[in-house]
């Protein structure tokens, strides 16, 4: 159960026939979460799409466009293109959050803490549907949790082998059990010395499995798989089509595939 909450309503208390909350969401993590809780309540604007990596990404007019008309600002705090997207706020009406929910969202601990930040904040700025917004956010954790438990199910039995995998994916590589024998980075970081370095480790380690990220570069890993006889996976580090408990069983029946 989600703890209750004391609203203040800073910007303005709603009533139960005013209209919903416009929301622009730095990047899918974020918009996943505030949909899943919001519903119908929360119309929602993502500037980083699920599918590109966020730390490389210029912010477009139509971005602009969508904060102007908004309510709620709400990032991560990393966004290296953040402040491209303020400077170009003239919107008096609108609030910035900037989340205080540490670490990778796509642990499943870690993001239903965010659920819990979101939960405060709609119900914050629209105290008439908190009770709604409670419903469906520990309706949400349920889903996250189920996902969680059928994901590790999935491969539970299996023989995990040593893994290379991207950075970004390495925290969630050792939640499910993974032995992750050294990271690497984008592949446009790669030297010829990171790359001896990461075969020596496969070598050394007998890595049967190099794990990609999508958002920083599918493929980058894929050579060095090849050189050491080892199979390879691309796993998403942001929830696809704003489901994350979805994107979450898809990496791992991902990983179950390629260890079959």
């Amino acid at each position: 159960m989600l703890p209750a909450v004391v609203v203040f309503c800073s910007i303005g208390c709603r009533t139960e026939t005013s209209q919903g909350i416009t929301v622009v969401a730095s990047t899918a993590n974020v918009s996943a979460i505030v949909k899943a809780v919001g519903g119908g309540r929360v119309s929602v604007t993502t500037v980083a799409p699920a599918g590109m990596c966020p730390g490389h990404f210029d912010v477009r007019p139509s971005d602009i466009a969508a904060v102007n008309r908004s309510e709620l600002l709400l990032n991560q705090g990393w966004e290296e293109w953040l402040p491209d997207l303020e400077s170009a706020i003239e919107n008096p009406r609108l609030t910035r959050v900037t989340a205080q929910t540490k670490g990778n969202w796509m642990l499943p601990a870690v993001h239903k803490r965010a659920v819990l930040e979101v939960f405060n904040l709609l119900a914050g700025l629209d105290s008439a549907f908190a009770d709604t917004f409670r419903i469906r956010a520990e309706s949400y954790s349920a889903r996250v949790d189920s996902a969680w438990t059928a994901a590790r199910s999935t491969l539970q039995g299996k023989d995990l082998p040593a893994v290379l995998a991207a950075d970004r994916q390495a925290l969630f590589l050792r939640a499910l059990g993974f032995e992750v024998a050294a990271t690497y980075g984008r592949p446009e970081d790669f030297s010829a010395r990171e790359l001896s370095r990461l075969a020596q480790v496969g070598v050394d380690k007998d890595v049967g499995l190099v794990v990609d990220n999508l958002q920083s570069g599918p493929d980058a890993g894929l050579e060095l798989a090849r050189s050491l006889g080892a199979r390879h996976v691309n796993l998403s580090n942001f929830p696809l089509d704003d489901d994350y408990p979805q994107t979450l069983l898809d990496n791992v029946r991902s990983l179950a595939l390629v260890l079959e």
